[in-house]
């Protein structure tokens, strides 16, 4: 695809804010869809396992361990995008480390040798250095005692805060030299499901909030009247 393309493409992408400060999506799924049809064939097939990719990590606990592994394994022997395979690392890497923390949250000893519980780089490394409580990889991945914390206190939302602040600021960091190409297009759509899952997020908190609000107004009637 010729530069030219690319240009036209990406300027037509609107503004994304950052996923805490937008109210909406300024781009529908389907419309970006439409924009995205501008690539040509070998361009569209990247972006289309990215959507995959996103698309199976939107309801990660609906997915078993051995479902990830499985499906990472299948992604990786396509072979795709080296800026695409750098983001999916990414993202994978910081699942595993979140997922050994809730395990060991909970109490639960070091995998078995070979149990299908993470995927990438630090599964190994993981495993030796499970009495660690940050498995020794604070120096590299500094926020696990914030993830801890938030884990201990319970405090989902911030937990994925933190989660989704970290995939954007290094979708960011690992493109700010990208400002057109297909780097900036894969850029754009990771930061854009960030944006899509936050809204989700928000409205389910503003949703479970209100039925707090309802039952406490409720609690309150009917002590009134007794």
């Amino acid at each position: 695809m010729g530069q030219h393309a690319y240009y036209t493409l990406v300027a037509s992408l609107p503004y994304l804010p950052h996923f805490e400060r937008a109210e909406r999506l300024p781009i529908s799924e389907k419309r970006l869809r439409e924009r995205l049809r501008m690539l040509e064939a070998d361009d569209i097939e990247v972006v289309r396992r990215g959507v995959e990719f996103l698309a199976w990590r939107d309801h990660p606990t609906e997915r078993t361990d051995a479902e990830m592994v499985s499906r990472y394994q299948r992604l990786m022997a396509i072979s795709p995008h080296p800026r695409l395979k750098e983001f999916i690392d990414f993202i994978i890497d910081q699942r595993t480390i979140m997922v050994a923390l809730r395990r060991a949250h909970l109490g639960l000893p070091a995998p078995r040798p070979g149990e299908p519980w993470g995927v990438g780089r630090w599964v190994r490394h993981i495993e030796q250095h499970w009495d660690d409580e940050t498995f020794k990889l604070r120096r590299i991945y500094p926020w696990i005692p914030e993830a801890k914390t938030y884990l201990a206190t319970g405090d989902m939302l911030k937990l994925e805060r933190l989660q989704m602040n970290l995939v954007w600021t290094h979708v960011e960091r690992e493109t700010q030299d990208h400002y057109f190409g297909l780097e900036a297009v894969l850029a754009y759509l990771f930061k854009w499901n960030l944006v899509r899952e936050w809204l989700i997020h928000n409205t389910d908190a503003a949703k479970a909030r209100f039925a707090e609000l309802v039952a406490e107004v409720w609690h309150e009637n009917n002590d009134g009247v007794r």
